[in-house]
Protein backbone atom coordinates (compact mmCIF):
# COMPACT_ATOMS: atom_id res chain seq x y z
CA UNK A 1 0.00 0.00 0.00
CA UNK A 2 1.35 3.17 -1.08
CA UNK A 3 2.19 5.84 1.41
CA UNK A 4 0.17 9.33 0.59
CA UNK A 5 2.30 12.24 -0.26
CA UNK A 6 2.16 14.84 2.25
CA UNK A 7 0.38 17.79 0.68
CA UNK A 8 3.34 20.75 -0.59
CA UNK A 9 1.26 23.63 2.18
CA UNK A 10 1.12 21.13 5.05
CA UNK A 11 5.00 20.83 4.77
CA UNK A 12 5.38 25.03 4.16
CA UNK A 13 3.14 24.80 7.10
CA UNK A 14 5.48 22.99 9.23
CA UNK A 15 8.88 24.44 8.28
CA UNK A 16 7.10 27.90 9.73
CA UNK A 17 5.66 26.43 12.18
CA UNK A 18 8.90 25.07 13.73
CA UNK A 19 10.90 28.10 12.54
CA UNK A 20 8.53 30.01 14.72
CA UNK A 21 8.63 27.26 17.57
CA UNK A 22 12.13 28.09 17.41
CA UNK A 23 11.91 31.64 18.02
CA UNK A 24 9.20 32.07 20.47
CA UNK A 25 9.57 29.35 22.74
CA UNK A 26 13.24 30.66 24.18
CA UNK A 27 11.52 33.49 24.32
CA UNK A 28 8.81 32.77 26.48
CA UNK A 29 11.32 31.15 29.01
CA UNK A 30 12.93 34.11 29.29
CA UNK A 31 10.09 36.29 30.10
CA UNK A 32 9.26 33.94 32.37
CA UNK A 33 11.96 34.17 33.98
CA UNK A 34 12.05 37.63 33.85
CA UNK A 35 8.56 37.84 35.76
CA UNK A 36 9.53 35.35 38.29
CA UNK A 37 12.64 37.13 39.65
CA UNK A 38 11.28 40.61 39.18
CA UNK A 39 13.28 41.47 36.10
CA UNK A 40 10.70 42.47 34.57
CA UNK A 41 9.65 45.79 36.44
CA UNK A 42 13.03 46.33 36.67
CA UNK A 43 13.29 46.75 32.69
CA UNK A 44 10.08 49.04 33.07
CA UNK A 45 11.49 51.53 34.75
CA UNK A 46 14.45 51.79 32.55
CA UNK A 47 12.60 52.29 29.80
CA UNK A 48 9.54 53.80 30.53
CA UNK A 49 10.73 57.18 29.07
CA UNK A 50 10.94 55.18 25.70
CA UNK A 51 7.98 53.84 25.78
CA UNK A 52 6.06 56.64 26.77
CA UNK A 53 7.00 58.39 24.06
CA UNK A 54 4.79 56.50 21.37
CA UNK A 55 1.96 56.68 24.36
CA UNK A 56 2.90 52.71 25.24
CA UNK A 57 2.93 50.54 28.61
CA UNK A 58 6.30 50.02 30.08
CA UNK A 59 5.96 46.57 30.15
CA UNK A 60 5.49 46.55 25.88
CA UNK A 61 9.57 47.76 26.13
CA UNK A 62 10.11 43.64 26.11
CA UNK A 63 8.23 43.20 22.91
CA UNK A 64 9.98 45.39 21.31
CA UNK A 65 13.47 44.53 22.47
CA UNK A 66 12.57 40.95 21.99
CA UNK A 67 11.41 42.24 17.91
CA UNK A 68 14.73 43.92 18.13
CA UNK A 69 17.28 41.38 19.03
CA UNK A 70 15.36 38.24 17.56
CA UNK A 71 12.54 38.07 15.09
CA UNK A 72 8.57 39.27 14.94
CA UNK A 73 7.92 35.84 16.40
CA UNK A 74 9.50 36.42 19.55
CA UNK A 75 8.19 40.01 20.01
CA UNK A 76 4.31 38.33 19.29
CA UNK A 77 5.47 35.43 22.24
CA UNK A 78 6.14 38.95 24.63
CA UNK A 79 3.47 40.25 23.44
CA UNK A 80 1.52 36.98 24.72
CA UNK A 81 3.11 37.07 27.51
CA UNK A 82 2.20 40.09 29.20
CA UNK A 83 -1.40 40.81 27.91
CA UNK A 84 -2.67 39.29 30.92
CA UNK A 85 -1.71 41.81 33.32
CA UNK A 86 -0.92 44.67 30.54
CA UNK A 87 -4.20 45.00 28.86
CA UNK A 88 -3.53 46.97 25.65
CA UNK A 89 -6.23 48.68 23.07
CA UNK A 90 -6.02 47.95 19.25
CA UNK A 91 -4.26 51.54 18.51
CA UNK A 92 -1.36 50.60 21.24
CA UNK A 93 -0.74 47.10 19.49
CA UNK A 94 -0.76 48.62 16.12
CA UNK A 95 1.37 50.76 17.13
CA UNK A 96 3.63 48.33 18.93
CA UNK A 97 3.77 45.99 16.26
CA UNK A 98 3.83 48.25 13.15
CA UNK A 99 7.75 49.27 15.38
CA UNK A 100 8.55 45.73 15.03
CA UNK A 101 7.41 45.51 12.11
CA UNK A 102 10.10 47.53 10.32
CA UNK A 103 12.75 46.99 13.30
CA UNK A 104 13.37 43.74 14.21
CA UNK A 105 16.01 40.91 14.12
CA UNK A 106 18.76 44.21 13.43
CA UNK A 107 21.70 41.42 13.73
CA UNK A 108 20.67 38.82 11.65
CA UNK A 109 19.03 41.07 8.97
CA UNK A 110 21.35 43.54 8.62
CA UNK A 111 24.31 41.41 8.52
CA UNK A 112 22.52 40.55 4.94
CA UNK A 113 22.46 43.84 4.38
CA UNK A 114 26.35 44.20 5.43
CA UNK A 115 26.93 41.39 2.54
CA UNK A 116 25.71 43.56 0.38
CA UNK A 117 27.79 46.67 0.71
CA UNK A 118 25.59 48.91 2.87
CA UNK A 119 26.76 50.04 6.47
CA UNK A 120 25.84 48.00 9.30
CA UNK A 121 25.68 51.21 11.21
CA UNK A 122 23.38 53.26 8.89
CA UNK A 123 20.80 50.50 7.64
CA UNK A 124 20.43 49.88 11.36
CA UNK A 125 19.83 53.02 12.90
CA UNK A 126 17.72 53.97 9.66
CA UNK A 127 14.92 50.85 10.66
CA UNK A 128 15.64 51.87 14.46
CA UNK A 129 14.82 55.81 14.25
CA UNK A 130 12.24 55.12 11.52
CA UNK A 131 10.63 52.08 13.70
CA UNK A 132 9.67 54.88 16.80
CA UNK A 133 9.17 57.95 13.97
CA UNK A 134 6.25 55.84 12.43
CA UNK A 135 4.96 54.61 15.94
CA UNK A 136 5.21 58.13 17.17
CA UNK A 137 3.08 59.04 13.76
CA UNK A 138 0.18 56.47 14.71
CA UNK A 139 -0.31 57.01 18.20
CA UNK A 140 -0.91 60.41 17.42
CA UNK A 141 -3.21 59.85 14.96
CA UNK A 142 -5.06 57.32 16.73
CA UNK A 143 -5.29 59.13 19.89
CA UNK A 144 -6.10 62.41 17.99
CA UNK A 145 -9.31 60.80 16.15
CA UNK A 146 -9.74 58.79 19.19
CA UNK A 147 -10.08 55.76 17.31
CA UNK A 148 -8.97 51.62 18.05
CA UNK A 149 -9.51 52.19 21.63
CA UNK A 150 -11.28 49.17 22.45
CA UNK A 151 -9.40 46.62 24.06
CA UNK A 152 -7.86 44.18 21.82
CA UNK A 153 -9.24 40.94 21.48
CA UNK A 154 -7.45 37.38 21.31
CA UNK A 155 -10.18 35.04 21.77
CA UNK A 156 -9.13 33.07 19.09
CA UNK A 157 -5.96 31.54 21.14
CA UNK A 158 -5.77 29.68 23.89
CA UNK A 159 -4.95 32.72 26.74
CA UNK A 160 -1.23 32.19 27.84
CA UNK A 161 -1.41 33.09 31.57
CA UNK A 162 2.13 34.41 33.39
CA UNK A 163 2.92 35.36 36.63
CA UNK A 164 5.32 35.26 39.44
CA UNK A 165 2.58 33.02 41.54
CA UNK A 166 1.79 30.32 38.71
CA UNK A 167 3.95 27.28 38.80
CA UNK A 168 6.17 26.10 35.90
CA UNK A 169 3.65 23.35 35.52
CA UNK A 170 0.91 25.22 35.21
CA UNK A 171 2.63 27.46 32.61
CA UNK A 172 4.08 24.89 30.64
CA UNK A 173 0.58 23.75 30.27
CA UNK A 174 -0.93 27.02 29.27
CA UNK A 175 2.00 27.75 27.18
CA UNK A 176 1.54 24.19 25.20
CA UNK A 177 -2.02 24.71 24.45
CA UNK A 178 -1.35 28.31 23.34
CA UNK A 179 1.19 27.05 20.84
CA UNK A 180 -1.10 24.01 19.23
CA UNK A 181 -3.77 27.33 18.79
CA UNK A 182 -1.15 29.09 16.79
CA UNK A 183 -0.49 26.41 14.83
CA UNK A 184 -3.97 26.35 12.75
CA UNK A 185 -3.25 30.31 12.62
CA UNK A 186 0.08 29.42 10.52
CA UNK A 187 -1.73 26.96 8.31
CA UNK A 188 -4.76 29.12 7.40
CA UNK A 189 -1.98 32.25 6.45
CA UNK A 190 0.17 29.64 4.49
CA UNK A 191 -3.39 28.33 2.41
CA UNK A 192 -3.87 31.96 1.80
CA UNK A 193 -0.87 32.67 0.70
CA UNK A 194 -0.77 30.02 -1.95
CA UNK A 195 -4.26 30.92 -2.92
CA UNK A 196 -2.50 34.45 -3.70
CA UNK A 197 0.25 32.85 -5.73
CA UNK A 198 -2.29 30.67 -7.28
CA UNK A 199 -4.42 33.65 -8.66
CA UNK A 200 -1.78 35.43 -9.46
CA UNK A 201 -2.72 38.18 -6.96
CA UNK A 202 1.40 38.35 -5.92
CA UNK A 203 2.57 39.02 -9.41
CA UNK A 204 -0.13 41.79 -10.10
CA UNK A 205 0.74 43.56 -6.32
CA UNK A 206 5.09 43.54 -7.98
CA UNK A 207 3.57 45.17 -11.12
CA UNK A 208 1.57 47.75 -9.01
CA UNK A 209 4.07 49.06 -6.82
CA UNK A 210 6.74 49.23 -9.65
CA UNK A 211 6.30 52.46 -11.10
CA UNK A 212 6.63 53.65 -7.12
CA UNK A 213 9.84 52.64 -6.78
CA UNK A 214 10.77 55.34 -9.63
CA UNK A 215 9.27 57.69 -7.05
CA UNK A 216 12.26 56.30 -4.65
CA UNK A 217 15.04 56.78 -6.92
CA UNK A 218 15.43 53.52 -7.42
CA UNK A 219 16.84 52.63 -11.13
CA UNK A 220 14.55 50.15 -13.65
CA UNK A 221 17.82 47.47 -13.14
CA UNK A 222 16.90 47.11 -9.43
CA UNK A 223 12.85 46.91 -9.47
CA UNK A 224 12.07 43.80 -9.65
CA UNK A 225 14.75 42.38 -7.05
CA UNK A 226 13.38 44.96 -4.61
CA UNK A 227 10.18 43.80 -5.08
CA UNK A 228 10.51 40.51 -4.35
CA UNK A 229 12.32 41.53 -1.08
CA UNK A 230 9.22 43.60 -0.39
CA UNK A 231 6.56 41.24 -1.13
CA UNK A 232 8.70 37.78 -0.03
CA UNK A 233 11.23 39.01 2.32
CA UNK A 234 14.50 40.46 3.34
CA UNK A 235 16.02 36.98 3.04
CA UNK A 236 15.47 36.31 -0.53
CA UNK A 237 15.70 39.73 -1.84
CA UNK A 238 19.12 40.69 0.24
CA UNK A 239 20.17 37.52 -1.53
CA UNK A 240 19.82 38.42 -4.80
CA UNK A 241 20.85 42.39 -4.22
CA UNK A 242 24.08 40.88 -2.92
CA UNK A 243 24.81 38.67 -6.03
CA UNK A 244 23.42 41.60 -8.63
CA UNK A 245 25.74 44.28 -6.30
CA UNK A 246 29.05 41.85 -6.80
CA UNK A 247 28.85 41.12 -10.21
CA UNK A 248 28.71 44.87 -10.99
CA UNK A 249 24.75 45.00 -12.32
CA UNK A 250 23.16 46.99 -9.81
CA UNK A 251 24.80 50.91 -8.79
CA UNK A 252 26.07 51.49 -5.62
CA UNK A 253 23.40 54.49 -4.90
CA UNK A 254 20.24 51.72 -5.59
CA UNK A 255 22.13 48.76 -3.41
CA UNK A 256 21.78 51.65 -0.47
CA UNK A 257 18.16 52.59 -1.54
CA UNK A 258 16.60 48.96 -2.40
CA UNK A 259 18.03 47.07 0.56
CA UNK A 260 16.72 50.74 3.06
CA UNK A 261 13.60 49.82 1.40
CA UNK A 262 13.82 46.00 2.16
CA UNK A 263 14.80 46.28 5.90
CA UNK A 264 11.75 49.02 6.53
CA UNK A 265 9.45 47.35 4.10
CA UNK A 266 9.42 43.87 3.81
CA UNK A 267 7.30 40.70 3.95
CA UNK A 268 4.33 42.76 2.72
CA UNK A 269 1.79 39.99 2.83
CA UNK A 270 2.97 37.58 5.07
CA UNK A 271 4.02 39.75 7.58
CA UNK A 272 0.85 42.21 7.98
CA UNK A 273 -1.24 39.17 8.17
CA UNK A 274 0.90 37.96 11.17
CA UNK A 275 0.50 40.57 12.94
CA UNK A 276 -3.43 41.21 12.47
CA UNK A 277 -3.74 38.04 13.41
CA UNK A 278 -2.48 39.02 16.64
CA UNK A 279 -4.48 42.31 16.99
CA UNK A 280 -2.70 45.02 14.74
CA UNK A 281 -5.01 46.67 12.55
CA UNK A 282 -4.42 47.03 8.52
CA UNK A 283 -4.28 50.88 8.81
CA UNK A 284 -1.48 50.70 10.56
CA UNK A 285 0.47 47.38 10.26
CA UNK A 286 -0.42 47.54 6.31
CA UNK A 287 -1.61 50.74 4.43
CA UNK A 288 0.15 53.65 6.65
CA UNK A 289 3.40 51.03 7.23
CA UNK A 290 3.43 51.17 3.05
CA UNK A 291 2.92 54.65 2.77
CA UNK A 292 5.23 55.93 4.98
CA UNK A 293 8.31 53.63 4.12
CA UNK A 294 7.82 55.11 0.31
CA UNK A 295 7.93 58.28 1.86
CA UNK A 296 11.14 57.86 3.65
CA UNK A 297 12.98 56.09 1.13
CA UNK A 298 11.90 58.86 -1.38
CA UNK A 299 13.80 61.81 0.96
CA UNK A 300 16.29 59.96 1.94
CA UNK A 301 17.33 59.33 -2.59
CA UNK A 302 16.83 63.48 -2.20
CA UNK A 303 19.68 63.33 0.45
CA UNK A 304 21.69 61.30 -1.25
CA UNK A 305 21.58 63.52 -4.14
CA UNK A 306 23.09 65.99 -2.09
CA UNK A 307 26.13 64.46 -1.18
CA UNK A 308 29.75 63.85 -2.50
CA UNK A 309 30.67 60.97 -3.73
CA UNK A 310 33.26 60.29 -0.65
CA UNK A 311 30.86 60.96 1.76
CA UNK A 312 28.38 58.63 0.20
CA UNK A 313 31.07 55.56 0.31
CA UNK A 314 32.15 56.80 3.74
CA UNK A 315 28.89 56.62 5.45
CA UNK A 316 26.33 55.05 3.36
CA UNK A 317 28.08 51.99 1.13
CA UNK A 318 31.57 50.04 1.07
CA UNK A 319 32.40 48.71 -2.24
CA UNK A 320 32.40 45.05 -2.80
CA UNK A 321 35.83 44.96 -3.40
CA UNK A 322 36.89 46.02 -0.63
CA UNK A 323 34.88 44.14 1.26
CA UNK A 324 36.35 41.50 0.05
CA UNK A 325 39.92 42.25 1.33
CA UNK A 326 38.98 42.91 5.08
Amino acid sequence: MQIPKIPQFLKNTCAMYFVLLKAMVPTMILVKLAIVFGLLDSLAFVLTPIMAVVGLPAATALVFASGLLVNTYAACAALLTILPFTPLSIAEVTVLLSMVMIAHALPLEQGISRKAGLSFVFSSGLRFVTGITYGLILYYVYSGFDVLSTPVDLSWMTPLQTTSEQTWFDWAVSSVSMLFSLFWVILALVVLLRMLEYLKITDFLARLFSPILSVMGISPQATSITMVGVLLGLSYGGGLIIKEAREGRIAPKDVVLSLSFMGICHGLIEDPLFMMAFGGHWSGVLVGRFVFCVLVIALLSRALNLISEKTFFRLFYRPQKQQAKA
